[in-house]
């Protein structure tokens, strides 16, 4: 069992931001936002580090590239929060410009999240995958 979990994240269209404060009250962790935290303020067993996908970019790759030396040795859970599909090609060119040496010492999910007019791909059960990850 995990000893301790926060969330942090970074969101434009409100989808990331969602999903984080539901791993909040689901797992009663703390939910920090991407822009905002400090380097001590990550002393946690886990992490689980969300953005959205923005043309295959993902805010959360430069924050694991500039952190990683403090949390390298932490359980890392990366969520990608985007529209296109897991198959999708953009998609997978989100996760591989993900540096090879985070990559491999990370977790990795994708799941849906709003675009445009669309509003309700965000559901609380597109969490599950990521929790049942985290509960094990």
């Amino acid at each position: 069992m995990v000893k301790s979990v926060a969330v942090v994240y970074s969101t434009r269209n409100g989808s990331t931001k969602q999903y984080a404060e539901w791993f909040g009250q689901i797992l009663k962790c703390k939910v920090l936002e991407m822009d905002k935290v400090k380097a001590e303020e990550l002393n946690f067993d886990t992490l689980v580090v969300m953005s959205g996908t923005y043309a295959a970019r993902m805010p959360l790759t430069d924050f694991l590239k500039h952190n990683w030396n403090i949390v390298k040795d932490k359980n890392l859970i990366v969520v990608a929060v985007g529209a296109a599909p897991e198959d999708n090609l953009w998609s997978k060119v989100s996760y591989y410009l993900i540096p090879g040496r985070i990559r491999k010492s990370v977790k990795y999910f994708k799941i849906k999240g709003n675009y445009g007019d669309s509003t309700d791909n965000v559901k609380k059960s597109n969490l599950k995958r990521v929790l049942d990850f985290i509960k094990k």
